[in-house]
């Protein structure tokens, strides 16, 4: 169903994607190029379906090169409802909040800049418009470490991961809109979303910057198809 900031001017998000995590169907994308490695923000909405399983929102791994951090990115909810964003050896973080609704939409943006000098400024969360400051499990990258996001070595995947041995790609089941990935600029959720002045509620806005050179955005507005240039086409422009 769509959901809106009421008013005159509202931006409706009509469609999202819906993911069955008894079948196999996830995007993906590999880079053709390496950008911005260290500073990338992610936003995204999501509504869950099976709780108490494993299932990844998007990770980018290349499925051969085990023990580097710098390859292996994931974000994923664990089988304990709790959102966990990682690394091959560690999670960088894991939150207290669990995530155990399954009829609410959910606004997340994972903002990174592994360039701060404060350690904890380099990986934040925000859910529904409010940063995440209590957290079960806490690991911060080295000072410019560089992720596995925006590097053209490493399946971009959204859905699961690309990773097919072991516990497997962790599918996802529910759904998920108005996919934002901004190359380069660590953003706060002002730049996604707002909150309705008479009901509190935190609602989604269209995201109007720079998306850098490896940024995309999806909205899944054309299912004509299941190609890159319908329901996985980029509309950042």
């Amino acid at each position: 169903n769509p959901f809106f900031i009421a008013g005159k001017k509202a931006y409706e998000v009509e469609r999202s994607l819906r993911f069955n995590d008894d079948d196999s169907a996830y995007l993906n994308r590999t880079p053709s190029s390496t950008s911005n490695r260290k500073t990338f923000t992610i936003s995204w909405w999501f509504k869950i379906g099976n709780l108490g399983t494993a299932r990844a929102f998007f990770g980018a791994y290349d499925n051969s090169t085990s023990g580097n951090d710098g390859y292996y990115f994931s974000c994923s909810l664990g089988n304990d409802n709790k959102l966990y964003f990682g690394a091959w050896n560690q999670n960088w973080r894991g939150t207290s909040r669990l995530f155990r609704d399954p009829s609410a939409w959910y606004h997340c943006v994972l903002a990174v800049d592994t360039t701060q000098s404060t350690a904890d400024d380099r990986i934040k969360i925000y859910i529904n418009g409010i940063q995440e400051t209590s957290f079960s499990t806490t690991n911060n990258p080295s000072e410019d470490f560089d992720l596995g996001w925006n590097f053209n070595s490493q399946v971009h995947t959204i859905g699961r991961i690309n990773y097919t041995s072991g516990t497997g790609p962790y599918p996802f089941d529910g759904y998920i809109a108005e996919f934002n990935s901004i190359d380069g600029s660590q953003l706060t959720p002002s730049s996604f979303g707002a909150t309705d002045a008479i009901t509190g509620q935190w609602n989604p806005k269209k995201y109007t910057g720079s998306y850098g050179t490896n940024g995309f955005y999806l909205n899944f507005s054309d299912n004509s198809g299941t190609t890159a240039t319908t329901l996985g086409k980029d509309n950042s422009g």
